[in-house]
This record gives C-alpha cells, structure tokens and sequence, in this order.
C-alpha cells in the first residue's frame, strides 16, 4: 500500500490530468525545499530513489510498462528543473512550462531513457527532462 502512496504522490495519480497534476504537486514541494541547492538536491535524490522503489513495487501489479496513475515520476523530474537555477515566480512558470511540453512530446534525447527496463525507463525519461529544463533555463537566466 506505500509503494502505491508513494508511486501516485498521494493518489494524485488517479485523478483526471494526473501528469499536469503530479507536476503541480512539485511546486509546492520544490518550495518547501529549496533552502538552498544542497537541500533541493537532497529532496531530488529522496523523491527519486523512493519513486524508483515505489515504481518497481507498483509495475509487480499491472501489465502496464507506464502507467498513468504513476506521477512520482513527474514530481522527481520537476524538482531536477531547479538543480541548476534558484526557484522564483519566473521559474516556476517557465520551468512548468517547459517540462509538460518535455514530458508529452518526449524529444531526443528524453525519448531514449523512457526505453529502459521497468522503473528505470519510467523514472528516468521525466528526470532527464527535468535536467535539460534546468540547463536551459540557466542559459536563458545567466547570458
């Protein structure tokens, strides 16, 4: 029952539009931990190990290879749009932005992770997303 807690960010998953969803969900969180870059990335790396466990757990259950109802992996990759810029109103509109056209459209080079084995390629394509939207927005913020 955790696993699935923790895999739908709470159940957020389950509810209509649950990618856009357990992307907003990373707002407020990204907010509570973003101290400073060490505290962001502990967060980043919390929510990703737990999301990998939880999303394993979770693929045992279903013959799904991505199921919708999972959304940690969304929360995790729009934390990592912030492990290179500091968090503001700016950011976190853009970086939203940026991220749901990356998570939908799944261009190259984010489109080769999401081919990886059971949780790692269900994890990985949103948080290689969320990397590229973070190395982007640095470029725009510090030319």
């Amino acid at each position: 029952m955790i696993h699935q807690i923790i895999a739908t960010v709470f159940f957020v998953g389950r509810l209509p539009a649950s990618g856009t969803l357990g992307t907003l969900v990373g707002i407020p969180v990204v907010y509570l931990i973003s101290f400073n870059q060490w505290t962001l990335f502990l967060g980043f790396l919390i929510v990703s190990v737990a999301g990998l466990v939880a999303t394993e757990f979770f693929l045992q259950e279903t013959t799904e290879e991505d199921p919708e109802e999972v959304v940690i992996d969304e929360l995790a990759g729009y934390i990592a749009c912030f492990l290179l810029v500091e968090p503001s109103l700016k950011t976190y509109l853009t970086a939203f932005l940026l991220f749901r056209v990356f998570d939908i459209f799944k261009p190259f080079p984010i489109n080769l992770f999401e081919r990886l084995p059971r949780s790692f390629g269900v994890m990985a394509d949103d948080i290689v997303a969320g990397l590229l939207v973070s190395f982007i927005l640095f470029l725009l913020l510090n030319r």
